[in-house]
């Protein structure tokens, strides 16, 4: 898998933020580098930037030093209105706290990062999506009518929909029971792999975290290979 060509690299990246009179640093010159088709686990203390690195993965965020390269691009050249137009097209978000919009139906939730790529009537996709979550019958309810695992269920379609290289996962069963955050994880990895892209996870869960392809820790600012 090396000899290909990195989806997403990070190269001496350093992150750092403002705290009381002083910067605490967060990243440290970390380097990773990860390939299409990947399920990589992000492991850490709460605190320790997993979700910093993710930010920075999807062009959320920028690094103090160091370069971020998605699909060969490097992100810290890019005009702001050019690095979303790369992110909304090359990346999906798996948040633990769904965050769908309240006043859009689900079928309008999942379509939005289609509308928002400018791509033609999407439709069959959104109903195709809805259907592989187990929610087609839902498409017309709004958000605060589901169960969390359901919310999660329609955040996972909405990621996936316009079926992005690279998909990041942030704590995407924190808010669920055993069973639904089981689902959830299922039809994350299953969409994930069916498309070739790669798939990013931070977790506190150390057995989704064995279940994927590479285990990480950040400690310290520094990954660690596990």
């Amino acid at each position: 898998m090396s000899a290909a060509q990195p989806l997403v690299e990070l190269r001496q990246v350093t992150r750092q933020f403002r705290e009381g009179g002083g910067l605490r640093p967060v990243l440290a010159g970390v380097d990773l580098a990860i390939y299409p088709g990947e399920r990589v686990a992000l492991l850490g203390r709460s605190g320790s930037g997993k979700s910093t690195l993710l930010n920075l993965l999807g062009g959320l965020d920028l690094p103090d030093s160091g370069s971020v390269l998605l699909q060969g691009v490097a992100l810290t050249t890019l005009a702001e209105p050019l690095r979303t137009q790369l992110r909304r097209r090359a990346v999906g978000f798996v948040y633990q706290f769904f965050n769908l919009i309240p006043t859009l139906t689900v079928a309008e939730n999942v379509a939005l990062p289609l509308e928002l790529n400018g791509l033609p009537d999407g439709a069959a996709r959104v109903a195709e999506l809805l259907a592989r979550v187990g929610l087609a019958a839902r498409a017309d309810s709004f958000p605060d009518r589901l169960s969390g695992g359901e919310q999660q269920r329609v955040a996972v379609a909405r990621a996936l929909v316009h079926r992005p290289a690279l998909v990041l996962a942030d704590e995407p069963t924190g808010n669920l029971d055993g069973e639904s955050g089981a689902q959830v994880m299922a039809l994350l990895n299953g969409l994930v792999q069916e498309t070739g892209g790669a798939l990013v996870m931070v977790t506190h869960d150390r057995t989704l975290a064995e279940a994927g392809d590479r285990l990480l820790t950040l400690h310290d600012g520094q990954l660690v290979a596990t």
